[in-house]
């Protein structure tokens, strides 16, 4: 009989997580029937316990809020991702977790690699026309959103990135210094790769540069957002809504500057919670409603927000440019998770022992149900395991 192994996916809360749909889905296409997902609530004071009392059946742990900044001091970053902003979604065990040392735990960050990718998939060659970028938020994943974004920049000619956030005491908009930071990091540790707002530097302005720069977050007032506060997503993206005033939306927003840089940008990446962009997503649809923005086209929105779907934000986008839901990113996030996880066992002498036995066809027999034919193809192999898992996903929302 096989020794079942685990993995789970941890954070608080985390019961609208549907990781465990995933990484399932992956394991029945892969034929590892032996492996089991679940989710579990744990607390950032909680983690370090939760690991010490895992048993070594236990392979791997996904890391949702909040827990992506404390599972560094219980193991070692070996992607330069996760080394850079000090942030990991993903450990692996390589011993038993509960005897392991810092080092047999392995920290990863497939949250950028699940960003890029989905861009990727979203703009095909049009990526490289990408010039202008918004970030909405600046938490653990609006970190990851840049790092996404200094990839591109290898392969776009990205001037600038605007971050639209909550302003500090002193006026400054959050995030904006640590992404700068990240930046000077990332073009001193790789002095030939391309910087982002490169080709707008010149001797003269180099040292003051800065390619990130911040907006403050928008607000409506407070009695003219409750007129609107029982907007559902769907009413919001009716064609005519004659119940919504537009001027009176735009006259009462504190400042139009990341309402006009969100809608002039080429990509724009929402990493905050559910319904902290509706706000966003009312002065957004008044403003490309009127007439004298001009505004009909909106470039590409990732919405990292899963739950609600759609978000008012990704609701209102569907209308005006290409909308890409939170479940994507977590899709292209996982298969990396689940390579990560996976990889040690499935190259491993009891995984080919096990598949010598029955046969390689018997090893895909569950995913062969789930419409899974193997593949030589490594290309094709990729496309029909994250099509299976799309699927499994798209049924569980």
């Amino acid at each position: 009989m096989l020794k079942t192994y685990h993995c789970a996916v941890l954070g608080d809360p985390i019961s609208h997580s549907l990781s465990p749909v995933l990484h399932n889905t992956a394991y029945k296409v892969l034929g590892l029937t032996n492996w089991q997902y679940s989710k579990e609530k744990v607390s950032e004071t909680e983690l370090r316990d939760f690991i010490a009392h895992l048993d070594d059946s236990w392979k791997g742990l996904s890391l949702t809020m909040p827990l992506k900044k404390t599972v560094m001091k219980l193991g070692t970053p070996c992607d330069y991702w996760s080394r850079a902003l000090n942030v990991a979604n993903t450990a692996v065990f390589t011993s038993n977790p509960a005897t392991a040392s810092q080092s047999q735990i392995k920290l990863y960050n497939t949250d950028v690699s699940g960003i890029l990718i989905t861009f990727m998939q979203a703009l095909h060659e049009r990526i490289c026309e990408v010039k202008k970028a918004v970030i909405i938020g600046s938490g653990n994943t609006a970190s990851s959103a840049l790092a996404a974004l200094i990839e591109i920049a290898q392969v776009a000619k990205l001037e600038q990135v605007q971050v639209v956030a909550r302003t500090e005491d002193d006026g400054s908009v959050k995030g904006v210094e640590r992404f700068n930071n990240l930046i000077q990091k990332y073009c001193a540790d790789f002095p030939n790769k391309i910087s982002i707002g490169q080709n707008n530097k010149s001797e003269e302005n180099d040292a003051m540069y800065e390619p990130v720069q911040g907006i403050e977050f928008p607000t409506i007032s407070e009695e003219v957002f409750s007129k609107f506060a029982d907007y559902s997503a769907e009413k919001l993206s009716a064609e005519k809504l004659s119940e919504c005033d537009k001027s009176l939306i735009l006259k009462s927003l504190n400042s139009l500057e990341a309402v006009r840089a969100i809608a002039e940008a080429d990509i724009v990446i929402s990493t905050v919670p559910a319904h902290v962009a509706d706000p966003i997503a009312l002065a957004l649809k008044a403003y490309c409603q009127d007439s004298a923005n001009n505004q009909t086209k909106l470039g590409t929105l990732l919405d990292v927000v899963y739950d609600p779907r759609p978000s008012m934000l990704l609701s209102v986008w569907q209308q005006y440019g290409c909308a890409i839901g939170g479940e994507e990113m977590l899709l292209q996030q996982a298969l990396a998770q689940v390579s990560l996880m996976t990889i040690e066992y499935r190259q491993s002498k009891e995984n080919f022992g096990n598949c010598a036995k029955t046969g390689a066809e018997d090893c895909a027999e569950t995913g062969s149900e789930l419409g899974y034919k193997p593949s030589a193809d490594k290309a094709r192999y990729y496309d029909d395991l994250s099509s299976l898992m799309r699927k499994a996903l798209q049924e569980a929302l």
